[in-house]
């Protein structure tokens, strides 16, 4: 009996130690919601405010450094494991899985407003803040199209390609009623391509991927290239999970610093109480019905247990509206605990955090949608039409960074002739939703690593310590070249790397 509650309690203490930072992350979500509504009451300056957020500013500054480094070493060290042939077979899944899941959220958002009609009702005179951007539908395409394929390296890891006006001032007469009316108007003198403060992670990816392939042809060539890249990826890692045990101290900062910030929140989601149950109803949808669902039709295994061990890093998604800083414990949580191939991960991951925005696409068609309504103008199925697709493929160029699907509902509702200005409501409630919408971003792209892998691991060559097979025994049935191990053992006498061996070590 003694021995069964000593057994009992060495499985408890190990599994509070296995999650203890998770468990300590969570604590420090509620402190932060609690020490935030605390000092809000207390009516703090913006010095007060600053020093609040602090350590949470701290804290991302530590992480932000270590992703760019990152992401080139572990998409470099992910493409060149493999052939070509697997590498764009995966490229095309993920591609495909991203593309769906950014327009499915559009349809189920337009069903919705038009079944709730979140705006009917609402004023559009109360307008909070003034936004607005210069931006043309055409240019967001095109800088999407540039930021591809970066100019410079160095600049791509600070900067994003972004398309720059210089304006002029028409000044136009008019005679109403007998009276002469002077207007004003600024219309587009001259366009440039510019540069906007942003990492560009899609520019990253490609030319990272680019690398990676060419690794793969050069064979013994590539070796010392792909071995520096191999540990740096493991040296950056490790960096990060010493690093990571500071999460439940930003978060507590980062949360109260948001709280304690905004103003009239109560009056706030009285007022857009049915454009925020619309977007919520949207996202809990895709969260909890379609993630889990589709996750046990592909694994046959259970969704909740898959949520659950990749709980730490939506964590740090919630904390800070951002996939992009959560990579390092994502790559963790899925080649650990789902035993998820890294030569896919470390691919995927990078990829879908640039381009994966489920929850920003419903986000932003609800948003235009509801706009639509409240300004009173009529909903017919051209608009709605024309708002999916815009959505669907201008979340592409969305930046990984806090904030920015608002500046795409701005742009968005210029396309259909509604003043930007109406959209400026929104922002009462955008600390809150833009939280949401990042972790259902984060569940959706998670899965579709998932569903990259399940299609691509008949394809994937296995990766073995040891393996002392010639070259010519490893031939498949088609007479090709199992992998790029291969290759490297045509040329080294050293055993192919073992990701998974290594990542026990972690």
């Amino acid at each position: 009996m003694e021995r069964e509650e000593e057994i009992k309690t060495g499985k408890c203490l190990k599994l509070i130690k296995d999650n203890l930072l998770v468990l300590l992350t969570m604590v420090g979500v509620g402190l932060g919601f609690a020490l935030g509504f605390g000092v809000r009451s207390l009516d703090p300056s913006k010095d007060a405010i600053m020093w609040l957020g602090i350590c949470g500013e701290l804290y991302l500054r530590m992480l932000k450094m270590m992703i760019v480094p990152l992401i080139i070493a572990s998409v470099i060290t992910g493409t060149a494991s493999m052939d070509p042939k697997s590498n764009g077979r995966i490229s095309v899944v993920c591609f495909t899985y991203i593309i769906i899941t950014n327009f499915l959220p559009t349809i189920l958002g337009s069903v919705l407003v038009l079944l709730i009609t979140p705006g009917s009702g609402v004023s559009s005179s109360a307008l909070s803040k003034t936004l607005s951007t210069d931006l043309q539908t055409q240019d967001i395409f095109a800088d999407l199209l540039r930021n591809l394929f970066p100019e410079n390296l160095v600049s791509a890891t600070f900067e994003q390609a972004q398309t720059k006006y210089e304006m002029q001032q028409l000044v136009s007469y008019k005679v109403i009623n007998g009276t002469n009316i002077t207007a004003t108007e600024d219309v587009i003198d001259k366009k440039s391509v510019g540069s906007t403060p942003s990492t560009n992670i899609l520019g990253l990816v490609i030319v990272s991927t680019l690398f990676g392939i060419a690794t793969s042809f050069t064979r013994g060539v590539g070796i010392p290239f792909f071995k520096f890249f191999e540990s740096a990826s493991e040296v950056i890692l490790q960096i990060l999970r010493w690093l990571i045990w500071t999460t439940p101290v930003g978060v507590i900062s980062l949360i109260a610093k948001t709280i304690a910030e905004t103003k009239n929140l109560e009056d706030d989601f009285q007022r857009l109480g049915m454009y925020f149950l619309t977007v919520m109803t949207g996202l809990i949808v895709f969260m909890l019905i379609f993630q889990p669902i589709t996750y046990f039709i592909v694994r046959r295994r259970n969704p909740f247990k898959f949520l659950f061990s990749i709980l730490q890093p939506t964590a740090i998604v919630f904390a800070t509206s951002s996939t992009a800083i959560a990579i390092p414990e994502t790559l963790k949580s899925l080649e650990r605990k789902n035993n998820l191939d890294p030569r896919v991960t470390r691919f995927v991951v990078p990829l879908s955090a640039a381009l994966g925005r489920c929850g920003s696409s419903m986000y932003i068609t609800v948003s235009c949608l509801f706009v639509t309504q409240m300004v009173n103008v009529e909903l017919d199925a051209a608009k709605v039409v024309l708002v999916c697709i815009l959505t669907t493929f201008s979340t592409l160029a969305i930046p990984s960074v806090t904030g920015a699907s608002l500046v795409t509902v701005i742009i968005l509702l210029t396309a259909l002739n509604i003043p930007a200005e109406a959209a400026s409501l929104l922002y009462a409630v955008e600390w809150f939703l833009d939280r949401f919408r990042s972790v259902v971003n984060y569940y959706v792209q998670t899965l579709g690593v998932v569903i990259t892998y399940e299609v691509n691991k008949s394809v994937l060559p296995p990766l073995t310590r040891g393996n002392t097979e010639t070259p010519e025994e490893k031939v498949i049935a088609n007479g090709k070249r199992n992998s790029y191990d291969s290759k490297i053992e045509c040329q080294s006498a050293e055993p192919p790397l073992n990701y998974e061996e290594d990542l026990t070590h972690m």
